[in-house]
């Protein structure tokens, strides 16, 4: 990262926390123009960015430069190839020729002599492979899938408070920075030689997605039905499931932070200083308190000397509150569960946790955006029944970014006498 960068990462992060005590304050009308400000530093930033990689792009003694390319290089084409992607999946005539072949129990081997197939047939063949994804299904229409994502808006998913990243193909890598501008540009002498401090470096993260999936039965009067009744009443199924799925992945990633108590009776002297000490500026400003029902309950009921709650309502939306200006989110116990210790002794009782962090940065969940879907009405036990298997399967991966984005901290509930 060059000096100028690093410089307006700096600005934006002062933006950043210039908004948020707007919000605070309930200045609705400059809280809006310090994020107006911040999404054109977002702009300059990734210009900066871009000119670097290019700048850099056949200098081959700068490799972090060379990585930095390479890696937008990919971004690019994983970009281009999802945009031809989703061209392909789209129109009444993919959507049509889709329901059709899960009416009539095609796959992509019985179908290939079908000319009404032929859209799911070309879709497939833009991703590569033989076709690609012919070891799951046709890849579904874009109004499917816009169902779906719309229908997994109504459940709790981890994935928005992480990055996520929509993949064409089955695997791919990112470059990920490791080491910022730590020491401050030298006194250079008139025409004297300038001698590099410290450079970035560069790790590279790789990503495969793996195959996830399921089967439902349905009846042949429902397989039967119009072309969006039939998809919705799958995306409804569906839906859950991909959320399930990709919570899972995320909460692996969470499970390698260790746990530290946050101190008893003291319990937000020792949230401030996570945000203040346990975090860089930078994470600490970008992040986010996530909870499960006991520790969002436990903080919920915190009030200061004047008995005011210590959660700050968040004015542009309802039922959400801060904590120093940081959003706090919470899960229900059975996706983010307690820690009960049972053993006797000192340490005997429940332990609540409290993700803390700039979790966008801490880890990425890469997705390949086309989900799968295959029908037969003569396997299992489809004949005999008279009705339509359905299998769908999606493919995703989840990898940590950066380690030190995150901190697991959680609250401590002793065992009464007698439990």
């Amino acid at each position: 990262m060059n000096r100028k960068t690093y410089d307006l990462m700096n600005k934006r992060a002062e933006m950043i926390e210039e908004a948020s005590a707007a919000l605070d304050a309930g200045k609705m009308e400059e809280y809006r123009a310090k994020l107006d400000d911040v999404q054109k530093m977002n702009a300059e930033i990734e210009a900066q960015n871009a000119l670097d990689a290019e700048r850099g792009r056949f200098d081959a003694s700068n490799l972090a430069m060379l990585h930095l390319h390479n890696a937008q290089k990919q971004e690019k084409e994983d970009q281009a190839a999802q945009n031809r992607l989703d061209e392909a999946r789209s129109g009444n005539e993919y959507a049509r020729a889709f329901a059709e072949a899960i009416r009539n129990g095609d796959t992509i081997k019985t179908g290939v002599k079908n000319e009404g197939y032929r859209p799911l047939y070309n879709a497939l063949t833009i991703g590569g492979g033989s076709p690609a994804g012919s070891a799951g299904g046709f890849l579904v229409p874009i109004e499917f899938d816009d169902m779906i994502h719309r229908k997994m808006k109504d459940f709790i998913r981890l994935a928005d408070y992480f990055n996520v990243e929509s993949v064409s193909g089955y695997n791919g890598w990112r470059a990920v920075e490791k080491n910022k501008a730590g020491t401050p540009l030298p006194n250079i002498d008139e025409a004297a030689a300038i001698t590099p401090t410290d450079q970035p470096a560069f790790e590279k993260v790789e990503y495969a997605v793996k195959k996830f999936g399921d089967i439902i039965i349905i009846s042949s009067e429902l397989a039967e039905d119009n072309t969006a009744g039939l998809m919705q009443y799958l995306s409804e199924w569906f839906a859950p499931k991909v959320v399930l799925t990709e919570n899972k992945l995320l909460l692996d990633l969470l499970a390698t932070l260790t746990a530290k108590n946050l101190t008893s009776g003291s319990e937000v002297k020792s949230i401030k200083q996570a945000l203040n000490k346990n975090l860089n500026t930078a994470h600490s400003r970008r992040a986010v308190l996530l909870c499960n029902q006991d520790s969002y309950n436990f903080l919920d009921e915190l009030e200061d000397a004047n008995r005011r709650g210590l959660l700050i309502p968040d004015p542009t939306q309802p039922d959400a509150y801060r904590f120093k200006g940081r959003p706090v989110a919470y899960a229900d116990n059975d996706l983010i569960p307690s820690r009960t210790v049972s053993a006797a002794g000192a340490a005997k009782g429940d332990y609540y946790p409290l993700y803390i962090g700039d979790f966008k940065s801490y880890g990425t969940l890469f997705s390949r955006k086309a989900l799968e879907f295959a029908a037969t009405n003569i396997g299992g036990s489809a004949w005999r029944t008279d009705t339509t298997e359905v299998r769908g399967i999606v493919r995703m991966d989840a990898k940590t970014m950066d380690a030190t984005a995150a901190v697991l901290r959680e609250i401590f509930i002793p065992a009464t006498s007698g439990t």
